[in-house]
């Protein structure tokens, strides 16, 4: 008995019959969904970006941003002054004398426009984020953002009357690209929505031309045919992976198999995806 070839056999008969129960139509209408949905949200997404950036919702998606990132700084630059203000009551170093604290704690000098410094910046700020966000906001940082995330690095007994201004460069540099990229998200989800309401429609339509006694009947024949050819193509990928692991004991069975069955032998000679093996 060909194990084989009754599962191949099993495999054509269930794209048949799934095919026959789908439809045509329902084929289709599965494929084109996805067309609609990818075409509307590469397509839509930017115009809803672009209103939603001049609406309310960008405001809310920087304000929630750029009060983490405040809290954030705000929680690293109390660590260092409290180090600094207990430094000074023990007697261990002088307000006059920051230059040299600065010599001793400064630093590796800052680049933020570098993705992986960016993300050590703000997982100091318990932010953390992925490096593919963090490449996109490391872009948006200019040499204001770096001198001023120097300043928040080293801080030093004289520079505290530095950190506001430092800190708005900060939160604004950083904030601005994180939110746009949030927006982006509510416009993507948006245009998610509309494509998913576009199909829907598609699909009632298809669905009443499905149930027309004629054009069902065809459809379903059709829709049978696809499925017998979807059932092919998988069958021609395993064989694909026979033939590259046809020197190993599994995969000598399994050519044995397909040589001793005139149908499979035929499918096998005949692979049109063979090119994926041997290109």
């Amino acid at each position: 008995m060909n194990l084989l070839l009754i599962i191949t056999a099993i495999l054509l008969f269930a794209g048949f019959a799934i095919g026959w129960a789908r439809g045509l139509f329902g084929i289709l209408t599965g494929v084109l969904s996805w067309v609609i949905i990818l075409v509307v949200m590469y397509a839509v997404t930017p115009v809803i970006e672009k209103a939603y950036m001049k609406g309310p919702v960008y405001d809310k998606m920087y304000d929630l941003v750029s009060a983490n990132v405040s809290d954030g700084l705000i929680r690293k630059e109390n660590k260092s002054i409290d180090k600094i203000n207990e430094a000074i009551e023990n007697g261990n170093v002088d307000q006059d004398q920051d230059s040299e604290m600065v010599g001793q704690n400064r630093k590796a000098k800052t680049d933020l426009g570098d993705s992986e410094s960016m993300k050590d910046f703000l997982s100091e700020l318990h932010i953390p984020l992925p490096e593919t966000v963090t490449g996109i906001v490391s872009r948006a940082v200019d040499t204001a953002t770096n001198a001023a995330a120097e300043i928040v690095n080293n801080i030093s007994a004289d520079s505290e009357s530095k950190l506001s201004g430092a800190n708005d460069t900060i939160i604004k540099d950083v904030s601005e690209p994180i939110a746009k990229l949030m927006v982006r998200g509510v416009a993507l989800i948006t245009a998610l929505i509309i494509a998913l309401i576009l199909t829907r429609i598609v699909a009632l339509i298809a669905q009443i031309a499905g149930d027309m006694p004629v054009v069902g009947g065809i459809s379903r024949f059709f829709g049978g045919i696809w499925g017998m050819v979807v059932a092919l193509i998988l069958v021609w990928i395993f064989m694909d992976l026979v033939s590259c692991f046809s020197i190993t004991s599994q995969g000598q069975k399994l050519l044995d198999m397909i040589n001793s069955s005139g149908f499979l032998d035929a499918l096998y000679i005949n692979n049109p995806l063979g090119f994926l093996i041997s290109r």
